[in-house]
């Protein structure tokens, strides 16, 4: 074959600029640090960068999430920790008070103060943050868990109260015969189907307490714990007590009906099958591929029972406390809490609002508040004094000449109901929707009811309830340590998750410096000496003379 300058050219043109380009690579290698620019350099290298990087991501994220998740619950630990010590004060303070001989009335309104010093601050602690989120009040991180007053500012559903919060409800809402149904249960079976008369509704409050009174009617044995109201504008449905008498733990579940119900109250179910279900709100952070760390300690569970609107028994029980230091005869005491009863915040019952009492073992059910609104007018007798006035009253129609002596008071703001001659009594809410109790903010126990104490029993409760208190909140705080504990082996873990996978990362995209430096070297010796050998294929002509 015959081979021309020019062939000769050419092909040194070409594996020249092959030596070029060699020399190149190296070059941003060794500017990169990177084995391959673009993915073309080397699909494979690319393909496992890509999965490496990926890997690396996660596990840094991992680890922000397990930071994150462990200084949540150093928060929470460090308030519980707070808590118990406070419960380990009162206790002292409850025992050194029943010492009925060194302490008189100074000495134990002195305890008094100072216990309700106590009181303000668990409740400050309960409303205890990180990074902006109350940690006790689950899913509700925006809003605090207790009122200035230590009762619920939001529901908090756990395994202690069973909570279903609607949507917000856009009155006025006609309920007819396409949409008066739904099924209820607190066991996942055995459904009952509760139905609502054709009606048009302009308030919430009423529809809460219809379909509260319709659930009531058809099962009061089953499920007359359930409450319904209007939270905020929202249909909610309650269980303040999620284990029976047999010791089964309950939930509720909604499901929908023929003629569906929940819809037109904004309560979302389930596609697929049409049922919402009460969950405990915990807060979870993922730390691992379908690794899920639970953080926090739900109100209720700390607190006890209850839901916006409730007080939960350790509130209840530091309340008692303080009301048996109060006084020191021998009648036998219920205390309410604070009302408020002026033109701002006027108080008004319809004539439905009713409890029960029992003296002695007798009850007296369906005690009915008069139908009347108390905003503070003296002239009109519409103050708290009437207001007691009109309790004592109806609980003296109830008794007749049964012969027991109770009397009803406003102390400061709080209704006081006393048996004169120290017979316990026991109040009972009353029917749901209509129960006088709560209205009087007379807070009651799980079992809806709440008996009296003498001074000396409340000193004698308060020891055991304070020790028993304790134990709760250091169980509670054991648990978190023990989350803390895993928070720290995962973090731990995802250390070294971090420092193998970016050392297959490193290895499989960083380039060698030391071999890059040398394979440079090697490709410009071959350029240079290509150089060389070019001048010598290419040589010298007429044009070289003529510049």
């Amino acid at each position: 074959m015959r081979t021309t300058n020019n062939m000769l050219i050419n092909n040194m043109m070409f594996y020249m600029k092959s030596n070029l380009e060699r020399v190149s690579k190296y070059q941003t290698q060794l500017a990169t640090g990177k084995k391959i620019t673009v993915p073309s350099d080397d699909p494979i290298v690319a393909a496992r960068a890509l999965r490496f990087r990926t890997d690396v991501s996660q596990v840094t994220q991992f680890q922000s999430n397990a930071k994150d998740a462990n200084s949540w619950m150093d928060m929470t630990e460090d308030a519980l920790g707070k808590m118990g010590n406070i419960l380990q004060t009162v206790y002292d303070k409850a025992v050194e008070a029943a010492n009925t001989g060194t302490q008189g009335f100074d000495e134990r309104n002195s305890i008094r103060q100072e216990i309700m010093q106590l009181k303000d601050q668990i409740i400050h602690l309960a409303n205890s943050s990180y990074a902006g989120r109350y940690i006790f009040s689950g899913y509700s991180t925006d809003s605090k868990l207790l009122n200035d007053d230590g009762t619920y500012a939001v529901s908090v559903s756990s395994r202690e109260t069973a909570v279903i919060t609607g949507a917000l409800v856009n009155m006025p809402v006609t309920i007819d015969g396409t949409n008066n149904t739904f099924d209820i249960s607190l066991t996942g079976g055995g459904y009952t189907t509760i139905t609502l008369a054709p009606k048009a509704y302009t308030s919430l409050d009423e529809l809460a307490a219809d379909i509260q009174n319709a659930i009531t009617t058809k099962d009061p044995d089953n499920l007359g714990g359930i409450r319904v109201k209007n939270n905020g504008g929202r249909l909610e449905f309650s269980l303040p007590n999620t284990v029976d008498s047999n010791g089964n733990y309950r939930q509720i579940y909604l499901r929908k009906g023929t003629n569906d119900l929940l819809s037109a109250v904004n309560i979302k179910t389930d596609v697929i099958t049409g049922i919402v279900i009460s969950k405990s709100e915990d807060i979870n952070y993922q730390v691992g591929i379908g690794d899920l760390l639970n953080v926090n300690a739900l109100g209720s569970e700390v607190f006890g029972s209850g839901v916006k609107g409730d007080m939960g028994e350790l509130i209840l029980k530091l309340n008692n406390f303080i009301d048996s230091l109060a006084y020191t005869d021998d009648r036998s005491y219920i205390y309410g809490q604070p009302l408020k009863a002026d033109s701002l915040n006027p108080l008004t019952f319809t004539g439905n609002e009713e409890f029960s009492i029992t003296i002695d073992g007798i009850t007296y059910d369906h005690i009915k508040l008069s139908a009347k609104t108390y905003d503070g007018d003296a002239a009109a007798n519409q103050t708290l004094d009437d207001l007691a006035l009109d309790i004592q009253t109806q609980i003296n129609n109830a008794i007749g000449a049964d012969g027991y002596s109770v009397t009803v008071k406003n102390d400061n703001g709080r209704i006081v109901i006393c048996e004169d001659s120290g017979k316990q009594i026991t109040l009972t809410e009353g029917a749901a929707g209509v129960d006088a109790l709560r209205k009087l903010n007379i807070y009651t126990n799980t079992d809806k009811k709440v008996t009296s104490f003498t001074g000396e029993e409340g000193l004698q409760n308060a020891i055991g309830d304070m020790q028993l208190l304790h134990n709760k909140i250091l169980s509670i705080q054991a648990d978190i340590g023990a989350r803390t504990n895993r928070a720290e082996l995962t973090l731990n873990r995802l250390g070294s998750d971090e420092m193998n996978f970016t050392e297959l990362m490193s290895n499989n995209e960083d380039v060698d410096i030391a071999e890059a430096i040398m394979n440079l070297m090697n490709e410009y010796n071959v350029y240079n000496a290509s150089l060389a050998g070019g001048a010598r294929v290419i040589m010298t002509s007429l044009v070289d003379f003529l510049k």
